[in-house]
């Protein structure tokens, strides 16, 4: 895994900070860590289409 550092989301106008890494621990951070790779997976695909979307009506 690597940081990216900050980055700026020109959607909601605002810079993003990486959260601090967790350390592994019970099962329970497993499901947790589950929830929390999809909800990043849903951000970035909401991301994606918004970008796709503005270059698009050019």
């Amino acid at each position: 895994m690597f940081n990216l550092g900050k980055w700026y989301d020109p959607i909601s106008e605002r810079w993003i900070a990486p959260r601090e890494p967790r350390p592994e621990g019970t099962p329970s951070h497993a499901s947790e860590n589950h929830v929390l790779e999809l909800e990043k997976t849903i951000e970035v695909q909401r991301i994606w289409r918004a970008l796709v979307d503005c270059c698009a009506r050019d």
